[in-house]
Order: C-alpha cells, then structure tokens, then sequence
C-alpha cells in the first residue's frame, strides 16, 4: 500500500495470438507467434502466380498491400499488389495460402471481418473509382458480393458496420451526382 492506493504489480498478459506484420519493404508477412522468437513469414515470391479461381489467368504479386487478422486470430486476410490484385487468407498455424479473390482491376482499401472470424468483407477501389464491397465465407469457402439494386453507376458502396444476422452488412451508399449519404442493410448473396 502507498499512500492509500493498493499496487498491484503483475506481468501483461501475452496475448496467444500471433502478431502479424507487413516488413518494411513490404516483401513478405511476419508472423510473430508468443512461443516462438524467430518470425514465420510468407514471401511475396512464394505466392503462385496462376489463379486457382480463373486457372490460366497469371499474376505476379510485387508487394503486400494490407493484411489483417481475424477476430480469433486463425487467419490473417491479406491482398498483394501487381499486374492483378491477389486477396488471400494466410493460415496463421500452417503458413498455407488460400486465395478468395482476383482483382482485375483496381486495389483493396480495407478488410473487415465479422466477430466470429467467419465471414470477411473488404472494401476495393476498381478502375471506375467509385468504392465497392465484397466478402467471403471462411466456413463455406465461398465469395460473397452485394446483391444487385437499381442504383446508377456513380455510386460509392463501402462497409459500415456487421449487421445482426449472418452475412448482413450495414453499407454507406454514396451518390456522386446528387451528394446524397445513406445507410443501406443488405445480406451478401454467394458470388456465381
């Protein structure tokens, strides 16, 4: 006791979730496990460069963009930059790479994964300019995109927040040409 105040002096607590890292160069994910004190990492030439979603379709990745890991700390999504945009998932206890998605066109901006590391939604900017959203389903391996409305095509579509059910997004719409901001709820429907 000091001055009153009761001190209590013990260790933080070190998280059993693995820390993962862009390098500088952004080349490689490092993966810091609390057990361990050398890094895994996944190199940027260690991705394949044919799709497994478009067999035929090549790419070659020439620097990590943005990684981010799930709630549970199982995955880390991942996009990396090139001739295509690659997105994967970086299993964070076996280092295997799964990709979920191809961009042809444009950069991600942001990934968003649901509380219980199900189910992941990312933000990308295509050539248009105008922001849109997909997702994927971790359980069912599946893509997941914004079912089609009636909006024109200066539209701005990013993610908000989780909705309360499954595979519900809470979405800011924006329209380019009247200005107009609004919230839109909508379940991501599988990709076909």
């Amino acid at each position: 006791m000091v001055g009153g105040l009761l001190l209590a002096c013990s260790a933080p607590p070190i998280s059993v979730y693995p820390s993962v890292h862009l390098a500088p160069d952004r080349q490689a994910i490092l993966v810091i496990h609390s057990d361990r004190t050398t890094p895994s990492q996944l190199s940027i030439q260690s991705l394949p460069i044919e799709s497994t979603l478009a067999p035929g379709l090549f790419y070659r990745p020439e620097r990590f963009e943005l990684v981010r890991v799930s709630p549970d700390g199982r995955y880390a999504a991942f996009s990396a930059a090139g001739h295509h945009n690659l997105i994967g998932l970086l299993d964070l206890a076996t280092m295997a790479v799964r990709e979920i998605d191809l961009l042809t066109e444009g950069d991600v901006v942001a990934f968003y994964w649901a509380t219980d590391g199900r189910t992941l939604a990312y933000d990308y900017l295509p050539a248009s300019g105008y922001r849109q959203m997909k997702g994927y389903d971790l359980e069912f391996g599946e893509g997941l995109i914004v079912p089609r409305t009636d909006r024109n095509s200066a539209i701005h579509v990013s993610f908000e927040s989780w909705g309360a059910r499954p595979h519900e997004v809470i979405l800011c719409v924006v329209d380019e040409r009247s200005k107009e901001h609004r919230a839109e709820t909508v379940t991501l429907i599988p990709r076909r």
